[in-house]
């Protein structure tokens, strides 16, 4: 395994994004329809003006969040860095696997990627230890719907990264 393999990125898949898009496309424009046909009317101006705000300016706004935080995982020679701030070394890392379901780290050590996950993300101590006892012995999982390519796949990928000591 060479020690320079490029970077893997696994990303969540932006089918449902697109689909949220067209669809928050189209109730704006049936707002602005709305609108057009009649705006004097009391009822119709606060459904289209409703409309508009809701599904344009707010699917709009969920629409960039999200496909901003589709980046599950990102591997490179100096560790694993996960999408919701966290970030482990490959000295902390005892075995990467899969199941047919599921993609799993197992860790050697806790503190250092706890200190580096922020506290919003949920990750601490007892959490990391009750999901290795419910999933296999992982530590951390990523079911098959987050991931951009098979469990086994995104393993061995990430596998690749792993420097050889």
């Amino acid at each position: 395994m060479p020690d320079s393999a490029p970077p893997v990125k696994i990303i969540s898949p932006r089918r449902s994004l697109i689909v949220l898009l067209v669809l928050c496309m189209v109730f704006t424009a049936l707002g602005v329809v709305i609108l057009v046909l009649a705006p004097t009317k009391t009822l119709n101006a606060l459904v289209g003006t409703g409309s508009i705000a809701f599904f344009g300016i707010g699917g709009g706004i969920a629409f960039v969040t999200q496909w901003r935080r589709t980046h599950v995982i990102t591997a490179d020679q100096d560790g694993i860095r996960l999408g919701d701030g966290g970030r482990i070394a490959w000295q902390d890392v005892d075995r990467i696997g899969s199941t047919s379901q599921l993609l799993g780290i197992r860790l050697r050590r806790y503190e250092d990627f706890l200190d580096s996950t922020p506290r919003n993300a949920g990750h601490s101590a007892a959490t990391l230890r009750e999901s290795r006892a419910r999933n296999a012995g992982w530590d951390l999982v990523w079911p098959q719907r987050l991931l951009d390519r098979t469990p086994g796949e995104a393993a061995r990928d990430l596998q690749r990264c792993r420097p050889s000591t």
